[in-house]
């Protein structure tokens, strides 16, 4: 069954597997990666006591230790559902390849390459592609018990990401 939300999907986020180490040119890497796609239907949250909606990536009383000297951003916090994914070419490039004629399955349920901590790529809207990190990929309840209901009603699994936007 297709998803309700289908209709409204307004995001994609690409997902990059890392392949097995290599040695290439003396360098140890990757060698070619799995890369998957997932059309979702995100909302971003906007933070509360702030004009912008958003946080200042750095913060000026609290660096965390990881200061970008010469750069600045904004982070934001988008929630909403995975609803289907496909595997894609190593070489596709999110907002520049084509999407169409790929061949969607339904996301039914968490998948071992999108568990919280990856990095991803996501295309929200119109807006520029930003780098974000998967905060959660299942629901409230680890998408057991009324996660599962919802899961089989929608389509998807929740998805929550916090991207980064870096301003020149």
């Amino acid at each position: 069954m297709a998803s309700p939300l289908l209709d409204i999907a307004n995001s994609y986020v690409l997902f990059t597997r890392p392949g097995t180490p290599a040695v290439t040119s003396g360098r140890i890497g990757s060698a070619t990666s799995t890369k998957y796609l997932i059309r979702a239907y995100l909302k971003r949250a906007q933070y509360g006591g702030v004009s912008s909606g958003s946080k200042k990536i750095p913060l000026e009383s609290q660096l965390e230790g990881r200061m970008m000297p010469g750069a600045a951003g904004d982070q934001f916090y988008y929630r909403g559902y995975g609803l289907q994914y496909v595997t894609v070419a190593s070489n596709f490039v999110l907002g520049t390849s084509s999407v169409t004629g790929l061949s969607w399955s339904v996301l039914d349920g968490q998948k071992t390459w999108m568990l919280p901590g990856n990095e991803v790529q996501v295309q929200f809207g119109n807006d520029p592609i930003l780098t974000g990190k998967i905060e959660r990929s299942s629901g409230v309840f680890g998408g057991l018990g009324i996660d599962e209901i919802i899961y089989s009603e929608i389509g998807g699994v929740e998805l929550q990401i916090t991207g980064n936007e870096l301003q020149n």
